[in-house]
């Protein structure tokens, strides 16, 4: 293919060779440095294809060989650009074009976001706009392992950031620490370990600093489960100096929380009738361009946008996109729950519940949830245990403030 194409650029042509004595011929022109290729016997005559510069030279080959030399077809740009040389307007406009091409591919026109969890794309291209980076900056004048850098700074949770630059697209990629346990990193300051519930200790592993609760021992809110302090003792076991660390173990306790939630039995529906309008618009820019709005006729309807970026290859995306809007009539209609309904959307309700729990690592052990459907109010309660890690980690001069206080008291 790359081959055709220079081919094409620098010009050949198609001949057929007569001769008496092909054999001097070729050897003629291997001698002069004459290169054809494609060479065909048909039958008569011999057919073959020759660059433009060396078909200037095979004259003189043709005639010391006793051979003819037939063209049969010209082809390559220069013979393109020679058969169309009048028509200026064509050539003005694919100048033009070439040049908006290159100015176009100076700037920044499409911003991907992949890999963010905790911080939406909207987040990220508010703070892009804030440093200058939009739709439609300058390529030179972003820095890419600056911009990575900067994303670390001001997101925390991003751990590892890259930033390309592809074409017109700015691709960013990051890495979120999504670890949320409590030893993800270990503070280097003495610290203890404390209780934020009350519940009771079911399972701990100490690794660091003195354990004041055992597994079975209940514990209120604020109670210190392990302090950031050991003791060294003597041979006679006398303490003799303390030695602070940062506390550390794995610590779960269970505890107990009421879960209460209800909703009325009746409710709103939305229901789409068929009826459907579609409008066209173009966006340059900022700019959008829509055809003339004379109105739908629906009371209640939604818009769904759908937009699509235009590009010309691979990441060489331009700052026109051609969308739609889709707009949908619907009516509302007032609707009872049944008693299965309601019951059912109570249960749904209960595990998108449970599921936000298990996000946050919390386990739901046991419940005794009871659905109760009504008939204007269906509702769903009961006391569920939790196995949580329901513990934080506080200075040690608070924990021994506390030591003292409970002391004194």
């Amino acid at each position: 293919m790359i081959d055709q194409m220079m081919r094409y650029g620098k010009g050949y042509v198609e001949i057929a060779i007569r001769s008496e004595s092909y054999e001097r011929f070729l050897n003629l022109c291997a001698y002069h440095q004459i290169l054809i290729w494609d060479l065909n016997h048909t039958g008569e005559q011999y057919e073959g294809k020759i660059f433009v510069q060396d078909f200037r030279k095979i004259r003189e080959v043709a005639r010391k060989s006793g051979s003819k030399i037939i063209i049969l077809q010209k082809k390559g740009w220069s013979f393109w650009v020679r058969k169309h040389r009048k028509r200026t307007g064509f050539f003005g406009g694919a100048a033009v074009c070439a040049l908006l091409i290159f100015v176009l591919s100076l700037f920044i026109w499409d911003i991907q976001i992949e890999g963010n969890v905790s911080q939406t794309d909207e987040v990220i291209l508010d703070y892009l706009k804030e440093e200058q980076i939009t739709f439609g900056s300058l390529k030179y004048k972003i820095e890419c392992k600056e911009l990575a850098a900067d994303l670390r700074r001001k997101f925390d949770q991003f751990i590892w950031v890259s930033v390309q630059m592809k074409g017109t697209l700015l691709k960013i990629q990051v890495q979120e620490n999504t670890d949320v346990t409590l030893n993800e990193e270990i503070e280097k300051e003495p610290s203890s370990l404390v209780a934020t519930k009350d519940g009771t200790v079911v399972a701990m592993i100490t690794r660091s600093g003195k354990p004041m609760v055992s597994v079975g021992d209940t514990v209120k809110k604020g109670d210190i489960l392990v302090l950031g302090r050991l003791e060294i003792k003597d041979d006679g076991g006398e303490v003799i100096a303390y030695q602070e660390c940062a506390a550390d173990a794995d610590i779960v306790l269970e505890t107990i929380e009421m879960y209460e939630e209800e909703f009325s039995m009746q409710y709103q529906k939305k229901i789409y009738t068929g009826n459907t309008t579609k409008k066209y618009y173009l966006q340059i820019g900022n700019r959008f361009f829509r055809m003339p709005w004379k109105g739908y006729g629906y009371e209640t309807y939604d818009v769904v946008d759908q937009k699509r970026q235009l590009k010309l290859w691979g990441n060489f995306y331009l700052p026109i996109s051609l969308g739609t809007y889709l707009v949908r009539e619907y009516e509302i209609v007032e609707k009872t729950y049944t008693q299965e309904e309601a019951t059912k959307k109570a249960e749904e309700d209960f595990i998108a519940f449970s599921e936000k729990f298990q996000e946050k690592g919390v386990q739901i052990f046991e419940n005794d949830v009871k659905i109760v459907a009504g008939i204007s109010v269906c509702g769903a309660s009961g006391p569920l245990i939790l196995r949580e890690q329901a513990i934080k980690r506080v200075p040690l001069q608070e924990t021994l403030d506390l030591q003292e206080g409970t002391r004194s008291e």
